[in-house]
């Protein structure tokens, strides 16, 4: 039986060699192996291979940075006020550990491609361009984020000298989307469709992270073009339960084959664990509760007609759980959901001091919940609302070994369709891509009038992607690239209601022909009756990062993005 390939024992000495590799700019890598007599043989272009898949493990006190990303933007919020509300500086840390992240891979994977020059003779011709291409795709996903976060960035392809650390100057960031598609048709032309091992690159992945910075760049031909490939020769499905994707023993059958490439976690490691579900759980059930969604997500769902909520005949503001698409149930905690999380079912309540608790024989009984005058729970700290994404698994929330999902089928069906529907280039393959999605999720199929009216399929398919994707780390970006960030960002993070028994309005969704499109829900005349967050701001700098203040002290060649 193959053992998942990230977690060999090597890994330790992998980790251990590269541990001096935390800032490109700050220091030379001293303790890293030189190049020219490290990769002579298959092991230890293996050992340096897994350093890479482990540096690509972005994460920030054992959870995903990419899932932290929605809390920065209008359908989520993290418990304090961080990037979402708009005022931070140059010295933020957020910027920082990105930078950082992405460069940490960028190092260690120019360090692998020229070392390994060194043992090509040594390693069957097949072995080593798998493994170089492997490789190339994770160096093209961390380029992909400088990208689309920073803008312009430092284009590093080779180990640096020493001399060079302190003169980096920035690359367009059209050169570097370049240099993102050279990588990654270089790549897919050399692997499998199928990795050998769960968890490697793919030509499928490849292909993805591919036709992702197409779609991102607005070159939908290209993004068309590249999610077609891999619809027709990838062999992938949909799962079809939408809420074991989020759950490990879901992720372990991967039915249908929808996940393509997600953080593992090995049961051989005993710190190979993520506090993912452990952030956003229920107090009642023993989590933190430091992440929640926003009222806007709620209501971003459509009712189980199809229909958005300010135009369904089924939907009931007062049971808002009720007669709705069912991805929202595992999206999303509504108080009067029965829940299961951290090995607890319960009743979710966040209006009384108690609620129902069903204990081992299967009877419920009433006992005292957190959720309800908690500091840090949901009512307090949060607008009401708790993550389901990723905290129903039946797992201890303390050695959570669920993983992250970086890329999955799904998206690339919304991908395709977008494209498609961006060209105006409309036809039954778009059709069937929504439907795919939209059935799986118990939606009916898009509607025979809308089938040929490009402004509709457009809204229905950014919709789409709110209730498909939602906490997966899209929205921070989708909002700049639809270009929308300026309405949907200035407001007031908005919850349920303060009391059960007085009942919000159904916002309005028709504010104009943008907000329209955009699904975007206004709470006009019923903020007095929701539980409230802080205000939130928008200024143009924020379309992009700034470039850490610390590595232009230290770099005085590197410019700053506009208005930081």
């Amino acid at each position: 039986m193959k053992k998942r390939f990230l977690y060999i024992a090597s890994l330790c000495l992998s980790m251990t060699l590269f541990s001096g590799c935390k800032d490109y700019l700050e220091q030379a890598p001293l303790d890293a192996p030189a190049t020219g007599q490290f990769f002579n043989n298959q092991t230890e272009m293996n050992v340096a291979l897994n350093a890479i898949y482990k540096s690509a493990y972005w994460n920030t006190g054992n959870t995903p940075y990419q899932s932290m990303m929605d809390g920065w933007t209008d359908i989520a919020l993290l418990r304090a006020v961080d990037l979402g509300e708009g005022n931070f500086d140059v010295f933020n840390a957020h910027p920082k550990n990105i930078w950082t992240f992405a460069y940490t891979t960028i190092q260690q994977a120019n360090t692998m491609l020229q070392g390994m020059e060194v043992g090509k003779n040594n390693v069957p011709a097949a072995t080593y361009n798998r493994l170089q291409a492997e490789a190339r795709v994770l160096r093209a996903y961390a380029y992909f984020y400088l990208a689309f976060m920073f803008g312009d960035a430092p284009l590093i392809t080779k180990p640096l000298l020493p001399t060079e650390f302190y003169s980096q100057t920035r690359a367009s960031k059209a050169d570097i989307i370049k240099f993102i598609y050279s990588e990654l048709d270089a790549a897919a032309a050399v692997l499998a469709w199928t990795p050998s091992d769960f968890g490697r690159m793919s030509k499928a992945v490849a292909l993805g992270f591919k036709a992702r910075t197409a779609l991102f760049n607005k070159e939908y031909q290209l993004a068309a073009e590249t999610t077609k490939q891999i619809i027709d020769g990838a062999g992938l499905g949909l799962n079809p339960n939408f809420g074991n994707l989020f759950t490990r023993t879901g992720q372990t059958a991967n039915a249908g084959k929808e996940i393509m490439y997600m953080i593992l976690h090995s049961e051989a490691d005993a710190n190979s664990i993520t506090y993912l579900p452990l952030g956003s759980i229920s107090r009642a059930a023993g989590g933190q509760s430091g992440r929640f969604p926003q009222q806007r997500l709620v209501d971003m769902f459509e009712a189980k007609d199809g229909k958005r909520i300010d135009e369904s005949t089924v939907y009931n503001p007062a049971t808002p759980s009720k007669n709705r698409d069912l991805r929202l149930k595992y999206t999303v905690a509504i108080p009067g959901d029965t829940i299961s999380m951290n090995l607890r079912t319960l009743v979710y309540d966040i209006y009384k001091n108690t609620t129902s608790f069903r204990n081992a024989s299967g009877a419920w009984a009433n006992a005292t919940n957190a959720d309800f005058d908690n500091a840090f729970g949901p009512a307090k700290s949060g607008v009401g609302l708790l993550h389901a994404k990723y905290t129903f698994t039946a797992e201890d929330a303390f050695t959570a070994r669920v993983g992250f999902i970086m890329m999955r089928y799904a998206e690339i069906l919304l991908m395709y369709a977008e494209a498609k529907i961006e060209q105006n280039q409309i036809d039954a393959s778009v059709i069937n891509a929504l439907n795919l999605v939209r059935s799986r999720a118990g939606q009916p199929v898009v509607e025979t009038a809308i089938r040929n009216d490009q402004a509709k399929l457009r809204q229905l398919v950014r919709r789409e992607r709110v209730a498909e994707l939602a906490m997966e780390g899209f929205r921070w970006f989708d909002i700049r690239r639809w270009d929308i960030a300026d309405l949907v960002m200035p407001q007031q993070v908005m919850g349920v209601a303060k009391d059960p028994a007085k009942v919000p309005a159904i916002p309005t969704f028709k504010t104009n022909a943008t907000y329209d499109l955009n699904s975007i829900p206004v709470y006009t005349g019923s903020e007095s009756l929701r539980l409230v967050r802080e205000n939130r701001f928008w200024y143009p700098k924020l379309n992009l990062l700034p470039v850490p203040q610390s590595e232009r002290d230290i770099n005085p060649s590197l410019t700053q993005n506009p208005g930081w």
